[in-house]
């Protein structure tokens, strides 16, 4: 495998050469994070709080994958793929003809505060930027019509995000709190990042 740094000088990478996401635990309780891609099964990691991280190679060409996680300490994929729908989402299409995107997408619900970076890029807004989400307290947060979906995921379902194209009282809830995420179906106006193909990222969990 060639170098990962070269690959990103380059600003372009070939089948031969991966490219990596850091997940990173902040939060102060033990986390398990998911994977999972249209090629490869749900994989988990038990991250410790504070301080757990695993570095997951997904190469030059990662098309519609996610990143996500649950206050659990669980590498269990079942308990992941439980956790899927009750969590916000970082999604990954990377190598799409020489660019990658990227999004947040809180569509189906809201669990942990998470940041995307694109490392080593001097990006802004959608143009390489960070996205962030942080609901501080989720509890209060949720008023119908969301509501809380219990565990795994411990979050707030988005009741109206996966079944409408247009913002509802319950979809601006989201929004309001965190504007730069994917709320509903069809909420992709500054809400998808770009990045050149050969970027490493990172996705933080209580960042």
């Amino acid at each position: 495998m060639r170098s990962i740094t070269v690959c990103a000088l380059m600003n372009a990478c070939t089948e031969n050469e991966a490219l990596t996401i850091n997940i990173k635990n902040q939060c102060p309780q033990t986390i398990t994070a998911c994977s999972a891609s249209q090629s490869a099964s749900t994989a988990c990691y038990v991250l410790g709080g504070g301080s757990g991280s695993q570095v997951i190679d997904v190469g030059s060409n990662w098309p519609g994958d996610i990143v996500w996680g649950f206050p659990r300490s669980s590498g269990n994929p079942v308990d992941g793929n439980n956790a899927k729908p009750q969590a916000n989402l970082a999604e990954f299409t990377i190598g799409a003809s020489g660019q990658d995107y990227y999004d947040i997408s809180v569509v189906n619900a809201y669990n942990l505060p998470m940041q995307i970076d694109a490392i080593g890029r001097a990006g802004s807004g959608t143009n390489c930027g960070t996205i962030q989400c942080s609901i501080p307290n989720v509890t209060s947060f949720c008023q119908p019509p969301n509501t809380l979906t219990g565990g795994p995921g411990n979050g707030c379902y988005n009741h109206d995000g996966p079944n409408t194209g247009a913002p509802t009282q319950g979809t601006q809830a989201f929004k309001n709190v965190c504007p730069e995420t994917i709320t509903f179906t069809t909420d992709t106006t500054g809400t998808v990042y770009g990045c050149s193909t050969g970027t490493n990222y990172e996705v933080v969990f209580c960042y």
